[in-house]
């Protein structure tokens, strides 16, 4: 396993998209699907079964330009599932497998059998004793077709596991490269009763599946080097009512088919769908200039999906990308050697050197939103056709700022613990509250036992979640409701309420912050092992970033810790598996184009016109044409609390790129020009391929766009001159600009992008922007509150600084990034930020202890 991990964290250090491979011939008989309303580079491809599969038809949404990401795989045609509470017969078994003959592959080649620990079955849905395995020793069942390999020294046969890199793993369900944390496969996909069914399967890249290899540049027959990486496959195992020697399955003991899909006889009804992929690897010209950027998370998707293209055009310069917080952007833009950061508020006068003339420019429009997958699960007193629903996917989720508060202040007894005093009369999670339901009625005779009580949310700091806290912030329902009011007694309660409040530990809490504390200091008692409680955060952990959070919800895995497992060396809580297919119930704070590549539906969010409103193309332009300018004048500011913006998404984020032109060399202005002009043109353009615009960004409007072209022309002008040597000609001034050739006119904001933006007049703009937030307060403070924060240090820029070291990639790394640069930061300015850090700190020094039983 620790090889495997090696293996996965070197690989990560060269991910990265490439150029887009056109469509080609599809192979095993597949024929491209009806693509009607889809972009043609996601191609599409159906399958279909034959003999008396011949009217089952599989449909895999996506199959060019993949990186690890979430595709649809839907299918019509199927015979529905047999017992709607179990898996008897007739249900999918779905993989990925590696394979470089152009038929297809074996299935030695395929990562199936880890959630075989688990035992068989989805969740309590019970299923044969084989079949989410490798093993092919039945007892007295026998594949006639099956030549059976060496047997175990237990006497038990498996099909070998034949990595790519060539380790052979004979025996076992899971190995050195897979287990039930890790592996993508679907062992039971349930088909309904009118023969349609559909799931949501991870495609992963040789990041995550190293076994695999997928999307390794240069790597097999049909991969082509700078194109296309390593082709894979995803695999449909048909399972229909008899078993490998032709028997009924209700001839079975158990009353349930028992052998494994990988069994000959099984296999042979396989559906195969190739998977092409986005290379990793070396995609950029061999002693190309390297250009390091760095910023939030929002812009992430973007730049991935930028990088590939950019130096293969113009100066063929590679920019690299690290993901850090706006907080440490800001330092950078300060530092003397600015490069060019992305951040989504502007500096404050005190952040930057004296003269320093900052060039502001808009680069992306996405939105931060409450992402989730939920599948329908009746009540015990359901109603039939309500049952009949189990396990298909809801489509539809509405919050209001109140539900939003009540999530994120661990105020449901599912979102903290039963256990927990402070919140033993609260509704146990969204599901039991009648405010939700009242809201959703769809989810009225639902279910979701132990689910749905918090949200997956991000440790680190962000101008996104300030502006999240500040929607909720606005809003006076939830604001009464954070103060201490009962959500069914004072002005804006409600009498059919359930009488919920707030978690005391956020009583009166100070909005806005830029973070989601965790304040909850409830740790749960055992007889049997008092040194190791079982705390809030054990069960309700955070994610290292957004895109942590958004992969975890996809794949329904909420990260707890809370099973004891007394047989490691100190005993531990391991980590939970995660929730079965059907029974899946998450949310979680993301970006918008992070949560629609993990296949996160976003819910509608109440704005503050009172107004639902998804983070769709029309509502983010909405938000945009809102938007207001701040102290920096030419940076537009969100306005979650405009009353009369009816059609805009309330957490709307422009995101702005910026440097200090003077701090550039001529050579570097020059590069980071024509990154500006490409993100406000061919980057623009939507689509999946390398160099396109990802979902869940909305194109900037063409004002937006032209600012950022001027912006481009400023920065090539003014690099490498002092500030008094600069033409004043050059820049985007105007007469009456301010000075340093800022805007004088900021405009309105309109849906067409009426907004003037463009460079700021030097430092000018006061200190509105700083960091307000605080963290939150000691455990068991009553009142957490937020103070004003210090500006980041010099020290803090030059850490900043310090960890640019080209060239920059995404996947794992990226985590490793944030956490070097925020402990750095911490470091240089642990005065100020010393009581936002110290709780975190604190509850990471407590797990670790548990873990290590100190």
């Amino acid at each position: 396993m620790k090889i495997a991990r090696a293996r996965r964290a070197l690989s990560v250090l060269v991910v990265a998209l490439c150029c887009a491979l056109g469509s080609g011939a599809v192979i095993g008989g597949a024929v491209p699907a009806d693509a009607a309303g889809a972009p043609a580079d996601r191609s599409p491809v159906t399958v279909s079964g034959t003999g008396d599969l011949a009217d089952l038809k599989v449909t895999v949404a996506q199959t060019r330009h993949l990186v690890n990401e979430v595709v649809k795989v839907s299918w019509t045609g199927g015979a529905p599932t047999r017992s709607d509470t179990s898996y008897a017969a007739d249900y999918l078994q779905i993989m990925q497998c590696w394979g470089d003959d152009p038929s297809g592959p074996d299935p030695e080649q395929c990562q199936f059998g880890g959630s075989a620990a688990l035992g068989p079955g989805a969740g309590n849905q019970a299923a044969g004793a084989y079949t989410n395995g490798r093993q092919l020793s039945y007892g007295q069942l026998r594949d006639p077709k099956q030549e059976m390999p060496p047997p175990s020294p237990t006497g038990i046969s498996y099909v070998a596991f034949h990595s790519v890199t060539g380790q052979i793993t004979r025996t076992g369900n899971s190995n050195d490269f897979f287990d039930s944390n890790t592996t993508n496969e679907v062992p039971y996909a349930r088909t309904n009763p009118d023969g349609t069914g559909e799931v949501y399967f991870e495609a992963q890249t040789a990041v995550e599946a190293p076994g695999l290899g997928c999307g390794e540049a240069g790597a097999g027959d049909k991969a082509q080097a700078g194109t296309e990486g390593r082709l894979c496959w995803l695999v449909v195992v048909p399972r229909g009512t008899t078993e490998v020697d032709g028997s009924a399955y209700t001839a079975r003991p158990s009353g349930f088919l028992e052998s494994s899909p990988l069994s000959a006889t099984n296999w042979e009804r396989r559906l195969v769908v190739p998977l092409h992929f986005e290379p990793i690897g070396q995609f950029c010209p061999i002693g190309a200039d390297e250009r390091p950027t760095l910023g939030n998370e929002m812009l992430a998707e973007a730049v991935s999906r930028w990088q590939p293209a950019l130096c293969r055009t113009g100066g063929r310069s590679i920019f690299g990308y690290a993901q850090v917080t706006d907080d440490t952007a800001r330092a950078k833009l300060g530092s003397g050697t600015p490069g060019l950061v992305f951040l989504g508020r502007p500096a404050a006068a005190d952040q930057l050197p004296a003269g320093a003339e900052p060039v502001y420019a808009p680069v992306a429009l996405s939105g931060l939103t409450i992402g989730f997958l939920i599948e329908s699960q009746s009540s015990f007193s359901a109603p039939e056709d309500v049952r009949a629903r189990d396990g298909r996917r809801l489509t539809g989720l509405k919050l209001n700022q109140r539900l939003v508060a009540k999530l994120l202040t661990e105020s449901y007894r599912d979102g903290n613990s039963r256990f927990a005093p402070s919140v033993e009369n609260n509704p146990f999670n969204l599901g039991h509250d009648p405010e939700f339901v009242a809201l959703n009625p769809e989810y009225a005779d639902l279910d979701f036992g132990g689910k749905l009580g918090d949200a997956l949310v991000p440790e680190a700091l962000a101008d996104t979640a300030r502006l999240l806290w500040s929607w909720v912030d606005a809003d006076p329902a939830a604001r009464e409701f954070l103060d201490g009011t009962p959500d069914d007694e004072g002005r804006y309660g409600d009498p059919g309420n359930a009488g919920m409040k707030v978690n005391p530990h956020y009583r009166e809490l100070g909005l806005p912050l830029d973070h989601f504390p965790k304040s909850d200091p409830f740790c749960q008692q055992f007889e049997d092992r008092p040194d190791n409680p079982l705390c809030v955060q054990d069960k309700h952990p955070y994610t290292s970033d957004m895109h942590g959070a958004a992969r975890a919800a996809g794949r329904g895995d909420p990260l707890s810790r809370t099973t004891w497992d007394s047989t490691t060396n100190p005993p531990a809580y391991k980590k939970d598996p995660a929730q079965p297919a059907g029974q899946r119930a998450m949310l979680a704070v993301a970006d918008t184009a992070t949560a629609l590549r993990f296949g996160l539906i976003p819910a509608q969010l109440r704005n503050a016109a009172g107004k639902y409103v998804a983070p769709a193309t029309a509502g983010l332009l909405a938000g945009q044409a809102a938007m207001k300018p701040g102290a920096v004048k030419d940076v537009l500011e969100p306005a979650p609390g405009d009353r009369t913006a009816k059609a805009a998404y309330p957490l709307t984020s422009l995101v702005y790129a910026a440097t200090v032109p003077a701090g550039l060399t001529k050579a570097e202005g020059k590069d980071y020009a024509e990154f500006l002009t490409y993100a406000a043109g061919t980057g623009q353009q939507p689509g999946v391929a390398a160099g396109t615009l990802p979902d869940g960004y909305a194109p900037l409007p063409k004002a937006l766009r032209d600012r950022t072209v001027q912006a481009a022309a400023t920065i090539a002008a003014r690099a490498g001159k002092a500030p008094a040597d600069a033409d004043p000609g050059s820049g985007t001034g105007e007469p009456g600009a301010a000075a340093g050739g800022g805007m004088a006119d900021p405009g309105s904001g309109t849906a067409d992008g009426g907004t003037s933006l463009g460079v700021t007049g030097g430092a000018a703009g006061g200190a509105a922007a700083g960091a307000d937030g605080a963290g939150a307060a000691p455990s068991g403070s009553p009142k957490p509150g937020a103070s004003p924060s210090a500006p980041p240090s010099k020290a803090a820029a030059a850490e900043a600084e310090a960890a640019l070291t080209p060239p920059w990639v995404l996947g794992a790394v990226r985590n490793v990034v944030l956490i070097v640069l925020v402990a750095g930061l911490a470091a240089a300015v642990a005065g100020p930020l010393l009581p936002r850090v110290a709780p975190f700190v604190a509850a990471r020094l407590r797990a670790l202890r548990r873990e290590d039983g100190t």
